[in-house]
């Protein structure tokens, strides 16, 4: 178990490391109105979205039964098609027009003062949808959980672990705000000061460093 959570640990922290969703969240909760509502709602959204992707892709990648002397290929492959998927998504972020997640984001500011609740569970889910670095890391993830050789309880737990760690850029923030109140403003205040004027360098170092991890393991995992 411990070496499979082990190998997983790495792809869920790079999925975590998300402008996108942080932003979402800071933006929802330095708001006025029934933030805390809004803010969970969030999150709920963006996990739903998440663990969607995670059934889907454990049930493709459980088709792909290959002998074990090719396992490792298979895994290679994988790995190989993330990181050119993440160097890709580099190369968009460099780009002078906003990103999507950046549109998203702003979209979102605008309707903040008058949007339900419930609203906030589409933009919670629609924020991980257009999260692709994230989705593309938990690929490789899931390929590793699916493919292991540990029993069913060691691959459910390390399932749990990526979905956990992934979902630590919406659900920090709000624990912070559940837990301490307005105590937690100031904080709120800085980084999403911060997020705002450096997300796309954010996004575009974790692309190329996992990019570079991706084909470092993808070589590794060749027979």
């Amino acid at each position: 178990m411990s070496s499979l959570v082990a190998s997983v640990v790495p792809l869920a922290l790079g999925a975590a490391v998300s402008p996108t969703l942080l932003a979402l969240q800071l933006l929802v909760l330095t708001g006025t109105t029934r933030r805390l509502a809004r803010a969970w709602a969030l999150a709920a959204g963006a996990a739903l979205v998440l663990a969607g992707f995670m059934v889907l892709c454990a049930t493709a990648l459980a088709r792909i039964q290959p002998h074990h002397a090719h396992r490792s290929t298979s895994g290679a492959i994988v790995s190989f098609v993330a990181a050119g998927l993440l160097v890709g998504l580099a190369v968009r972020s460099r780009r002078a027009r906003p990103t999507r997640g950046e549109q998203h984001g702003a979209g979102i500011a605008g309707r903040l003062a008058t949007a339900p609740t419930v609203w906030f569970v589409g933009a919670g889910a629609l924020g991980m949808v257009v999260n692709f670095s994230t989705l593309v890391l938990v690929l490789p993830a899931m390929h590793e959980i699916t493919h292991a050789t540990a029993g069913t309880s060691a691959q459910v737990t390390a399932a749990v672990v990526l979905f956990v760690i992934t979902l630590l850029p919406v659900l920090v923030p709000v624990l912070a705000v559940s837990l301490l109140g307005h105590r937690a403003d100031g904080a709120l205040e800085a980084a999403h000061a911060w997020v705002g004027r450096n997300s796309r360098r954010i996004g575009t170092g974790v692309e190329l460093v996992f990019a570079l991890y991706l084909v470092v393991k993808g070589m590794g995992q060749l027979p």
